[in-house]
């Protein structure tokens, strides 16, 4: 049994406010307006605090990876997932990346389907999992990571600060993947950061075109080879199907 008088109670939680423990100080007020804490030994007590604590820091972090991967769908969750029929998902492959294991591998994703049918959906839930399971992961289009690396280089005739940038996160997610011809500077850009990426990191992609294809977007020659082969070999392939969900 605890009992704690007002005089004790304002002692420890001034403690805790001094360490930086605000979730311990809520759980403390809330035990003891209740009278919950009567009941409970110290040693209960004491797990409940940390308990709560732990949570508290942990959904904080949360919060703060997603601020920072900058998804374009932040509501965007794989429970949500539309599994219909004519969606023709591979459930075998939905389960294989449904949890971290694809991470902490580092193992790449492939998501791919026609326009309209939810590969950005997927790609920003499969980044918003990452972040749940405490990875730091950036969402970005195609079109602005080239941007970047292109305006880079004009201002200081190279791209390699925009190259680490996307070299750095534990789950890189690119969408609209290769929705142009890119040209030899842009094929390099996305080398190095597959190069810097490959077999450590994540990356997710999101994609209208066949693999085959991608090679005709990246110039056709062997630049093109070395890319593809520092992102498929180690990756899952999702294909979506169906009718365009713009506008659902």
């Amino acid at each position: 049994m605890i009992t704690l008088t007002n005089d004790k109670l304002e002692t420890i939680i001034k403690g805790l406010q001094k360490l930086r423990h605000p979730a311990m100080v809520e759980t403390l007020l809330l035990l003891h307006e209740t009278k919950e804490i009567i009941s409970m030994t110290t040693e209960d007590l004491l797990l409940r605090l940390i308990d709560d604590e732990l949570e508290q820091r942990k959904n904080n972090t949360i919060t703060r990876l997603l601020s920072k991967a900058h998804l374009s769908q932040k509501n965007a969750r794989l429970e949500n997932l539309d599994l219909s029929p004519e969606r023709q998902i591979n459930f075998a492959v939905l389960e294989q990346i449904s949890d971290d294991q694809y991470i902490l591998n580092h193992r790449n994703i492939v998501l791919m389907g026609a326009c309209g049918v939810g590969k950005s959906f997927v790609a920003n839930a499969l980044a918003a999992k990452a972040c749940e399971n405490l990875h730091k992961t950036l969402y970005v289009r195609m079109f602005e990571l080239l941007e970047e690396c292109n305006l880079e280089r004009l201002e200081l005739n190279d791209s390699n600060q925009a190259i680490r940038k996307y070299a750095k996160p534990e789950v890189l997610v690119i969408d609209d993947f290769l929705n142009r011809k890119l040209s030899t500077n842009e094929a390099n850009d996305i080398f190095k950061i597959m190069e810097l990426r490959n077999g450590i990191k994540t990356t997710i992609i999101s994609t209208q075109l066949e693999p085959k294809e991608w090679h005709v977007q990246l110039g056709g020659n062997i630049l093109a080879d070395s890319i593809l082969d520092r992102i498929l070999p180690s990756a899952y392939k999702l294909i979506l199907s169906g009718p365009s969900r713009r506008g659902l």
